[in-house]
């Protein structure tokens, strides 16, 4: 497994998702066909919602197809039941039952009837794969492994078991499940999480999502009224089996409301102007309802219109079991073409994953993908970390530009959180395994987390912050890339130094000395030390994963970073790991160190001949290690191991001198039968299906190298929890100092078994060697060569050497001509000689601008060494780059969006709007605030970003009332582009504002002038906003058009598109020429036409466009301050009836921003000990404003709960977020 063994006492069941609903297609071409891995799916109302806006447009054609892993066979099995409801005939008339099914804790009767019935007939469909297949619901819906069918019937038998036992019974399964829903409800006064869900409009959605959560928790019904009807009670039976249990053990924080988009409550519908302050619950749960119908009827309309004879547009695929253990068998697969391969189902589980040999064998017609172009991994990264994602997604990722992994964190309590789970620098870590976050490249995102800031000003002490990042393939942005898998050139040193330090970061919990600096800083910190997600196999498959990519002198780097590892003293428990780590790269074949190898052994063996070996023949490098714990030892502590949270657990093998531990290990209940002695004997293990609740054995194997075994003639094996502050507390008493739970002598056969193969391999098993191959393939063209900083953690320049062949650049070369370097995009350059150019792509933004050369004349090669360009507010005019891709256009830094299902506002009740410009506010940083303002700022973005809020002002009428008829963008005086706005729209899936726009270049054209004549009267100077910016800003403008026209498009690119027939994206850069293409002209402009009838004439020459915010981005950078009155929420807290404690606070001057004060630290408000200054004269300055806000504090001991007053949060934004007067 590449995650460690880990015990869980209290699980909890998640059947209902914690976020909104996404668009799982929205970074693909809209003619491309979606190949979808979802690991840990969850509930399905991303699939639900990707097929909803699949339905319409140039999408409309698209084939879906969805993996959905999960490790929670209860999830699995309720998804089947709505999707096998939906693709009934009747699901329409049943929608009100099956939204009772998936979202209610008590049922109604003729709810609880239509479950069953639908159980009683997947239980008919379920008996074997081929029965399945056959079935009405095998066309569409299919197993991955006969497996995973099998335990989605034995739940479903289990929810017809509850309808079938005598009345004592029943009765007490209501009685148990009604106590259960009771002790598993939060203790907290006030929940309010699902006012995420809201996005933009979060504030004022804190108080109907607290009544809602108190209302469902209390009746078990998604409602406004506050007692449950009589009628609903029934005990839902699908929340009453999980991994927990035979009970009711559903997550504490789960309600409905968080699945869906609550902006379309709150926000004003067109032809209305209510205040969202207005929005009841009612209001709020019934759209919820809507939305849940308009995605399933989309989902029931494409499901019901193919007959089970026909390929399906949709199918779903169904996999139960670990995700990490799934990507490495599809990756197995890939290599070598079996459907059974070595990798266990889920931990605690012995079976091993077995495909499918009908839908995944080589013969079959229609073959499942095994590699895809998303892959959405929900919040696993909270759960098995960021690099374990990484490390198993990169090799069954498409190499298309436009594929996509996401990644969400919800567990960190701060921004800074995100990037920490790398275990280094972002850039390095990209070029390393192959993916870099598209918005680290970009700068922005078009995603807002508004709601995070405002949930974190609600909440003192939050726990919680959402982060959705979007990786995409390194240099996949960049057209000139053709091989996505290039590899890079490393220095051995550098990369021993890189690996040596992500090793450092991935086990600092083993650094007492940072650990217990963190604790003291922040004793809330040694949460951290529980939540351990890495063991030294985890580290020996990002090597692996580095290994294929990096071309270097693999032997010499592995031999500097293992005298770097044996020289360590950090790490104070590190070598104790030591075989571990070498015993794991041996596995995976990526590094046999010295004394590991088969004739070390061998003459090791010679020599000692210890007892346990008496037998063999011969001595393989490495043996597994089989440890049976008798039930009635291991039971008396398992009380104490249910209290402690989720403790590692690990073995050692011990001497009267040596002790080394075994991080890597499989385990789970059953028995084991041995047959055969010495080399050849084996070993079958037998499952016990109850688990921690049957009576048999603890089984436990793990491998070791064999010279382990030979180094003392005595040794113990010990089953051991991992030692971490948390376990220390609870279980030193319980267990001793070594934490130890159980040991056994090497030599009792009994208990222990020693095999040349791991258990149920077969005779002729080895230890398992997985396909890590050689060093990467060498492709054509010139390598980038990196180097780093001195500390071998950033990257600084990209070297390249280009060999010149071209006669006539030769010839330039040699006659003495000097080189020039042009930069032609953000990722390349073009080395001009004479009148011939070269072009050449790197992974990541360069700087031609300082570019160095060494110019060999004889041997005719020129080596370009550039330094890399990743300083925030330093991106190019093409940061919006959209890339061909297979006939048609990539957009790498802005996802797709169908403007006609998002939802337009109005902008009627400007007191209404108050959130538009504290949304739109949030582009910039605290960085970019500081910036003084000006036609240009020296950062590109940043322009266009001030650009931006000028529009969104304007358009949204909070700049003067009416918005301008149409914006003219231009360049000293002369405008290049007209822009005309027809709705203000919410992008609900992204929680953010969108204009939908029409642009017209000002390309020349007499039709265009003609029209422009004949409508000349209606455009003049007072309903037209000048848009005035500098060269570099008007081009990045024509960059984002050409990517805004084609995020929207739900026209197709004709076979004499410009982009085709030109060969460039944009057209062009000059001002009085168009940069997109003609194909979208006129398309679709009956929306235009009807909101500005005078602009008929006009209606040929413009196309549609998407234009969005640009967020900056909170990862990177602090965002939310303006810039005067400390951060965001200290801000919005300040204005609650109890000031923020002085923990939450940034320490920066309240007047002027700055971090220290003019003689030395910050000086801080006497009276309400919150706010800093760098000086008495910033006080006075400040107290105008401040003493409207300065609270003396309470005492500790009668602090109350805060709760967050509407129309205050509000206010209290505003007036934060627009102090610096932006758009004034």
């Amino acid at each position: 497994m590449a995650h460690p063994a880990i015990w869980r006492g209290k699980q909890f069941f998640y059947p209902i998702g914690n976020t909104s609903a996404v668009c799982l297609t929205q970074d693909l071409c809209p003619s491309e066909k979606a190949d979808v891995l979802l690991l840990g799916c969850g509930d399905p109302r991303h699939i639900l919602y990707t097929v909803y806006t699949n339905s319409a447009g140039s999408q409309g054609s698209r084939k879906l197809d969805f993996t959905c892993c999960d490790i929670e066979s209860a999830v699995i099995a309720r998804n089947v039941i709505l999707f096998t409801l939906l693709a009934d005939e009747g699901a329409a008339q049943q929608a009100p039952q099956i939204w009772n099914i998936f979202f209610h804790f008590y049922l109604d009767k003729a709810s609880h009837d239509l479950l069953i019935s639908q159980c009683r007939r997947l239980i008919e469909l379920s008996n074997d794969l081929d029965s399945w297949n056959k079935g009405p619901y095998g066309h569409f819906l299919h197993m991955c492994t006969e497996r995973t069918l099998a335990e989605l019937r034995r739940l479903w038998e289990l929810y017809i078991k509850t309808t079938t036992c005598s009345p004592s019974e029943a009765k007490a399964f209501v009685s148990a499940y009604a106590t259960d829903v009771k002790d598993c409800r939060a203790k907290f006064e006030h929940v309010f999480t699902a006012s995420r869900a809201a996005g933009p409009l979060s504030m004022y959605a804190f108080k109907v999502a607290g009544d809602h959560y108190n209302i469902y928790w209390e009746t078990g019904v998604c409602s406004a009224a506050p007692k449950r009807p009589s009628e609903v009670s029934h005990p839902n039976p699908t929340l009453a089996y999980s991994m927990a249990g035979d009970k009711f053990a559903v997550h504490y924080g789960t309600d409905p409301l968080s699945c869906f988009h609550l902006a379309e409550a709150l926000a004003p519908a067109v032809g209305s102007a209510r205040h969202p302050e207005q929005t009841t619950l009612e209001d709020v749960v019934n759209v919820c309802k809507t939305q849940f119908s308009r995605w399933c009827t989309s989902v029931s309309k494409v499901l019901r219109s193919q007959r089970p004879s026909s390929p399906s547009p949709l199918i779903i695929r169904c996999f139960v079991g670990d995700a990490l253990s799934l990507c490495q068998a599809l990756c197995y697969y890939n290599t070598t073409k079996s459907t059974s391969t070595p990798f266990p189902v889920a931990p605690w589980k012995h079976a091993s994953i077995t495909f499918d040999p009908g839908a995944y064998g080589t013969c079959t017609q229609s073959p499942a993908p095994t590699t895809f172009n998303i892959i959405d991994t929900s919040n696993l990264i909270d759960h098995v970390g960021m690099l374990n994602i990484l490390a198993v997604t990169f090799p069954i990722l498409q190499r298309t530009p436009s594929t996509t992994l996401y990644t969400e964190g919800l567990s960190g309590s701060s921004p800074d959180d995100t990037l920490s789970q790398l275990c280094g620098d972002i850039a390095t870590i990209g070029l390393l395994l192959g993916l870099i976050p598209a918005s680290f490249v970009s700068q922005f995102t078009n995603r807002s987390n508004m709601h995070e800031l405002l949930m974190r000003a609600a909440q003192e002490h939050a726990t919680q912050h959402h982060e959705r990042l979007t990786w995409k393939l390194i240099g996949g942005a960049e057209k000139l890339v053709t091989d996505l898998d290039r590899p890079i050139d490393l220095s051995p040193e550098q990369l021993a130094g890189i690996l040596f330090n992500v090793y450092l970061d991935m086990f600092f919990h083993q650094n007492m000395v940072r650990r217990m600096t963190m604790i003291k800083r922040s004793p809330s910190s040694i949460r951290i030390f529980g939540n351990i997600h890495y063991h030294r196999r985890s580290y020996a498959e990002i090597l692996g994963v580095v290994k294929r990519r990096v071309i270097t002198e693999w032997a010499q780097t592995m031999s500097m970073l293992h005298d770097k590892i044996l020289g360590d003293r950090t790490l104070m428990t590190g070598m104790n790991f030591y075989q571990d780590l070498y015993c794991q790269l041996h596995l995976l074949g990526v590094f046999t160190v010295e004394w590991m190898s088969l004739q070390k052994v061998q003459e090791v063996y010679r020599v000692e001949r210890p007892v346990i070996f008496r037998d063999w023949k011969a001595l393989p490098q490495t043996v597994c290690v089989v440890l049976v714990i008798p039930r009635d030892r291991l039971q008396p502590l398992l009380p104490a191991l249910d209290e402690t949270g989720t403790p590692v657990l690990q073995c050692d093998v011990r001497g009267a001198v040596t002790s080394n531990t075994f991080s890597c290990i499989n385990t789970v209940f059953g028995t084991v039968k041995t047959s055969g002695k010495g080399d050849g004997k084996t070993a079958v293990i037998k499952e016990d299906v109850t688990g921690r609740y049957g009576t048999s054995p603890l089984v436990v194997w793990f491998w070791v190298p064999s010279v382990v075994l030979m180094s003392e003639h005595r040794l113990t094996v010990v089953f051991t929890v991992l030692s971490t502050p948390a376990t220390c507390m609870s279980l030193t008493m319980k267990l001793g100092l070594d934490l130890s739970l159980f040991r056994a002598d090497m030599g009792d056969e009994q208990l222990v078994h020693i095999l040349r193969q791991r258990p149920d391999a077969g005779p002729e098993g080895r230890e398992e060697r997985k396909q890590i191959g050689g060093c990467p393939v060498e492709t054509s063209g010139a390598r980038t060569f990196v180097t780093l900083d001195r500390e071998c953690k950033k990257p600084v320049t990209f070297t390249t050497r280009v060999d010149i062949v071209e006669p006539g650049m030769k010839a330039s070369l040699i006659s003495g001509a000097t080189p020039t370097v042009n930069q032609i995009s953000m990722h390349s350059i073009a080395i001009v000689l004479g009148d011939k150019s070269l072009q050449f792509p790197f992974p990541l933004p360069i700087d031609a601008k300082k570019v160095k050369l060494r110019i060999a004349r004889k041997s005719l090669y020129i080596e370009v060494t550039l330094p890399l360009k990743l300083a925030l507010g330093g991106t190019d005019m093409d940061m919006f780059p959209v890339i061909p891709q297979g006939g048609d256009l990539a957009i790498w830094s802005l996802h797709r969006v169908n403007l006609d299902q998002c939802m337009p506002f109005s902008i009627a009740n400007k007191k209404a709007l108050d959130w538009v410009n504290p949304h739109v506010s949030l582009m910039l940083s605290e960085r970019e605030r500081r910036i003084p303002d000006g036609l240009t700022t020296g950062s590109t973005l940043l322009d266009v970003k001030h650009t931006l809020h000028l529009i969104f002002w304007h358009a949204s009428g909070t700049a003067n009332g009416t918005p301008p008829l149409c914006y003219a963008l231009q360049e000293e005086g002369k405008v290049f582009v007209m822009l005309y706005i027809t709705d203000l729209r919410l992008d609900l899936g992204s929680h953010a504002m969108v204009a939908d726009a029409w642009v017209m270049p000002s390309s020349p054209s007499s039709e265009k002038a003609e029209a422009f004549n004949k409508v000349s009267r209606h455009v003049v100077s007072s309903n037209t906003k000048q848009m005035g910016m500098g060269v570099e800003e008007r081009k990045a403008w024509m960059h984002l058009l050409v990517a805004a026209t084609e995020r929207c498009r739900t026209w197709e690119h004709k076979t004499n598109c410009e982009y085709r027939a030109q060969g460039a994206i944009p057209l062009t850069l000059e001002p009085n020429q168009s940069s997109i293409c003609s194909c979208g002209a006129g398309v679709g402009t009956e929306s235009f036409v009807k909101k500005y009838p005078m602009l008929r004439p006009l209606a040929p020459y413009v196309t549609r466009a998407a234009i969005s915010p640009l967020f900056a981005l909170s990862y990177m950078e602090k965002v939310g301050n303006p810039g005067k009155v400390g951060n965001l929420e200290d801000a919005i807290v300040t204005k609650t009836p109890t000031p923020a404690s002085e923990a939450s606070v940034r320490h920066v001057c309240a007047a002027c921003g700055k971090e220290r004060g003019v003689s030395g630290p910050l000086l801080i408000c006497s009276r309400c000990k919150v706010v800093r200054y760098c000086s008495a004269g910033c006080q006075r300055k400040d107290w105008k404003g401040h003493k409207k806000h300065c609270v003396v504090p309470p005492s500790q001991g009668d602090r109350s709960s805060r709760i967050v007053v509407m129309s205050i949060v509000f206010a209290v934004f505003m007036l934060v977020l627009c102090r610096r007067g932006i758009g004034s």
